[in-house]
């Protein structure tokens, strides 16, 4: 009898909890009810997070309030189909809906966001990455490609005032070949694009997509160049290789981000007062500009 304790009652033999619980309560608040394998998540369930009350959130004029996962699992972690919704009170709120994996948003899936723009496409580690739309709250909409969370590729942009864009993006930005439909004034702007900016471009009249019936107020004035078609391709090459920008690995476009969204911390550093004649980088080999006259 002594033998048969001793093998079914070690103390050393981990104890798992697999299959099916209506509802789990953590020490540090939340809960969740759903399947488990092996001590983890795993298969459909239900999480919810605490309540947040402390300070920090607190001060804000909107709360955080409970973060809900309703979708599948594996290892602990969310992988496969599954929602995230935001309660406040006895309000719900969707913030994403489709595909996980490794506990991030990768896959198809719409993302609501808290200024009224909704997102619907490709994803890939919480980022927007690959093909997708986006609606703005200004009632603009851009269809195309997608890389770490900016606009990077071919896509159109469609302006709440009627006007289009299509072409290539770069960085969130309008970079290389593409074309601009002034459709109020009946114009099309054929160019090269650096930032937002056209560097040089081609107007044409298009009569027929103008939505007025006005002559419009902005017409091109007769070409008098003996030989525009060499002169245009001379720029096109010469600003050509500006709107082009480099692509970058996925890590080093998430860091690149980082380090922009960490700037503003730089204002809140301690800055140390420059004695007069002190020279604080003796071996720099800089040159002092200032009005001190230190020799």
């Amino acid at each position: 009898m002594g033998t048969c304790v001793q093998r079914f009652f070690c103390p050393n033999k981990p104890v798992y909890s697999n299959g099916c619980r209506a509802l789990f309560v953590y020490p540090a608040g939340g809960t969740y009810k759903g399947y488990w394998r092996q001590n983890k998540h795993h298969g459909w369930g239900i999480k919810t997070t605490p309540e947040r009350t402390d300070s920090f959130f607190a001060m804000k004029k909107h709360p955080e309030g409970q973060l809900i996962y309703n979708g599948r699992w594996a290892e602990g972690k969310r992988q496969g189909c599954g929602s995230m919704i935001r309660k406040r009170g006895t309000d719900l709120q969707v913030i994403y809906s489709g595909q996980w994996y490794d506990d991030m948003k990768c896959g198809e899936g719409k993302q609501f966001y808290p200024d009224g723009c909704v997102y619907f496409g490709r994803w890939l580690r919480n980022r927007r990455h690959g093909m997708g739309i986006q609606w703005y709250g200004d009632g603009s909409i851009y269809v195309g490609e997608w890389e770490t969370d900016f606009k990077h590729g071919l896509g159109v942009l469609f302006y709440a005032n009627g006007n289009r864009y299509e072409g290539h993006f770069a960085r969130g930005f309008k970079n290389g070949e593409g074309v601009f439909y002034h459709m109020h004034t009946g114009q099309i702007q054929k160019g090269i694009w650096e930032n937002d900016n056209a560097k040089v471009s081609v107007m044409q009249d298009e009569p027929e997509i103008r939505r007025n019936d006005e002559p419009t107020p902005y017409p091109i004035p007769r070409n008098y160049l003996k030989y525009p078609n060499e002169i245009m391709k001379e720029l096109f090459q010469r600003y050509k290789p500006f709107g082009d920008k480099p692509r970058r690995r996925f890590n080093d476009k998430v860091s690149l981000e980082f380090v922009h969204n960490k700037r503003h911390f730089a204002s809140f550093e301690e800055r140390l007062a420059t004695p007069t004649g002190l020279d604080l980088y003796p071996n720099s080999g800089f040159v002092c500009t200032c009005d001190c006259k230190v020799p």
